[in-house]
């Protein structure tokens, strides 16, 4: 998988900041964005014992694909989208740690030691350098020992650390997922490296407050998740997709002018809604209720897409009990304390 592709799926990780300067640590506290979950550390070893005792959780590696059965005796590893969605209901989600960021100069040990001694390679390491010592950070990133090194005397420094974290949040759990995927040869999605698909993911985040997505499939799109725990479905129809969405509403017994606003492509109905209309036709009634405008991709015309609000829709999949914004609200009456 390539560094351009989304990853089927994400959630925010835990960051850990490690400089033995207490103030420096108070203040950088208040110059992360507001929605990035971090501890502090003062201490290189209990930052180092903190992060080590936190193994992977090499479950990932195997639990988000199964083999397909193809034509013939073709047999076929597809991601698992069943287990992706899966994955937004365990309670520590968050807790996993993606980034950790380090002053080089350091009493006990410096950055690069700190960086070495990181067990998890899923890890990713910004390592805070001087002048004095850009050198050996460029040495170091050279050769893997970090993903990044930013000086602490540079303009915007802040930004460019907020900016460089959320960019390794989103690497540490798609390199996670293409270490499996290229041992096990997936057949990832193309939508997965599709640009215009990236773009409009970005877009959603932004429109609808978005912090976690799970890819999905019948039909393909994405559940995207707000801080909150509110639910949204963005769904991406194909020509086939609406095809069988039509013979399901006329199944379901929908009115006319809602058939032909499907066949032509003109709107989209919420999956949630056909899946219960199955047992209550009468439910598409009301079908622009849940019926939203299909908007044509520029990559592939054909495709069309939309998004639906899940809440208090019937047949719409359960909300997460842990939500990103409980979990904020406990790292703030725990993180201090484990410095």
């Amino acid at each position: 998988m390539s560094r351009t592709e989304l990853a089927p799926y994400f959630h925010p990780t835990q960051i850990v900041l490690v400089d033995d300067d207490i103030d420096f640590l108070g203040n950088l506290s208040l110059q992360l964005e507001a929605d990035l979950p971090y501890l502090l550390f003062d201490s290189t070893h209990k930052a180092l014992s903190y992060i080590n005792d936190r193994k992977a959780d090499h479950r990932s590696r195997q639990r988000f694909f199964r083999v397909s059965e193809g034509p013939g005796d073709e047999r076929q590893v597809v991601i698992d989208t069943e287990s992706i969605v899966r994955e937004m209901h365990f309670s520590n989600r968050f807790s996993q740690i993606s980034v950790a960021m380090v002053d080089y100069a350091m009493p006990q040990m410096n950055g690069l030691e700190f960086c070495r001694r990181i067990e998890n390679p899923h890890i990713k390491k910004i390592l805070f350098t001087g002048v004095a010592t850009e050198s050996d950070a460029v040495e170091a990133f050279n050769t893997g020992v970090i993903d990044r090194f930013i000086r602490k005397s540079e303009r915007h420094v802040y930004d460019h650390l907020n900016s460089t974290i959320r960019e390794l949040q989103q690497a540490h759990i798609r390199d996670t997922f293409a270490a499996a995927s290229d041992v096990l040869d997936v057949a990832a999605p193309a939508l997965l490296a599709d640009p215009e698909i990236i773009a409009l993911m970005d877009d959603l985040r932004t429109r609808y407050r978005i912090v976690e997505y799970y890819l999905v499939s019948e039909p393909t799109g994405f559940l995207l998740v707000d801080g909150e725990g509110h639910l949204y479905r963005l769904v991406l129809s194909s020509p086939a997709d609406r095809e069988f969405q039509v013979k399901r509403a006329k199944a379901a017994n929908a009115p006319s002018d809602c058939l032909k606003i499907l066949a032509r492509g003109e709107a989209l109905l919420d999956p949630a809604v056909l899946d219960a209309a199955a047992a209550r036709s009468d439910i598409l009634r009301h079908w622009p209720r849940y019926a939203r405008g299909a908007v044509a991709l520029k990559s592939d015309p054909s495709c069309r897409w939309a998004v639906f609000d899940q809440r208090d829709v019937e047949g719409a999949p359960a909300a997460p009990q842990s939500t990103f914004s409980r979990y904020l609200e406990w790292l703030d009456t725990v993180g201090y304390s484990l410095m």
